[in-house]
């Protein structure tokens, strides 16, 4: 499916330079360490059934023939939009934010839908997510929809369950 980018979406692509990338980025701290495979199978079922995360912006070879579309990434593979890393001992604030700073200016791969998550792995006893979402898929308002999606408020019986099955 494909479908032309809005002119607000545009603007965003058009906007970004290398010292200006146009992208939201969100870090969450959590005081235990977040399991990959549980961070890795939430995305795959909230997120990813979220088609926008699936699509990549194509441009025409002709740009006058018409604006770029989002369109499915045929290609699409999750390993491409999470990483795993382990902060280097003792895994302080000092680590975490130059490790912060360093992917925040990284610009997005523009072949592949414009989003990446990091499980920070050895963050003071527990571990960080930091989310990067290019402002043309999601504004401020959009991704705490996309960060809702992927919590719940667990209740206590749920919390006893197998981590395997409820979400972060």
């Amino acid at each position: 499916m494909q479908n032309v980018l809005s002119n607000v979406d545009l603007t965003w692509l058009r906007m970004e330079e290398s010292t200006n990338p146009m992208m939201i980025s969100v870090l969450l701290l959590f005081d235990e360490p977040v399991p990959f495979t549980r961070l890795k199978e939430t995305v795959r079922r909230r997120l990813l059934s979220i088609p926008r995360m699936r699509q990549r912006v194509v441009s025409s070879w002709i740009p006058i023939l018409g604006k770029p579309k989002w369109s499915e990434d045929p290609s699409f593979d999750l390993h491409n939009h999470l990483e795993r890393v382990s902060l280097p001992g003792p895994g302080d604030r000092r680590a975490l934010e130059r490790f912060v700073g360093e992917r925040m200016s990284r610009p997005l791969d523009r072949s592949r839908p414009l989003w990446k998550i990091h499980l920070i792995e050895n963050v003071e006893g527990g571990s960080a997510i930091l989310f990067r979402i290019h402002h043309a898929i999601a504004d401020g308002i959009a991704l705490m929809f996309l960060l809702l999606a992927m919590a719940d408020v667990a209740s206590e019986a749920e919390k006893n369950a197998d981590p395997e099955e409820n979400p972060l």
